[in-house]
């Protein structure tokens, strides 16, 4: 089964992969931009190669931190666990839970730190080209 991502300046439904003839498709992503017959492909080419350019550095800049506080949190969380665990104590049957959900929220922001950057990615590709006049279209294939 396929599904279609559209941004707002492109066709509202697609049913299959957009036509290689009036799309191009940026390789390495789910994206594909409309082949524009006053553009030529050269320019195309230039405008994503800079707009990858641009996009790559932001991905990172979101990425990097998400997994450093996300770590962070996550090993902290679970050598306080471990030390609550062991010591015992009135108060550690109070502290175990409220520490739990710490070290999962941690190790949550870690495990999607790569898939929030993706999609920063592709967002930012995609309004970096739309600045360039280019309507972008994202396709994704589903493995169903």
């Amino acid at each position: 089964m396929t599904s279609l991502l559209i941004s707002s300046c492109a066709v509202n439904t697609a049913s299959s992969a957009p036509e290689k003839n009036r799309f191009a498709h940026i390789d390495g992503t789910p994206a594909y931009v409309l082949i524009e017959p006053d553009k030529s492909i050269e320019l195309l080419n230039d405008h994503i190669y800079i707009c990858l350019a641009e996009v790559e550095g932001k991905a990172r800049s979101i990425k990097t931190p998400m997994k450093v506080v996300g770590g962070i949190y996550g090993v902290a969380g679970v050598v306080a666990l471990i030390d609550l665990a062991t010591t015992g104590g009135v108060l550690s049957s109070l502290l175990i839970p409220g520490m739990a959900v710490i070290t999962a929220a941690g190790w949550v922001t870690y495990a999607s730190a790569d898939a929030v950057s993706e999609l920063s990615a592709y967002k930012n590709l995609e309004t970096c080209l739309e600045e360039k006049d280019y309507s972008v279209v994202f396709f994704f294939e589903d493995g169903n």
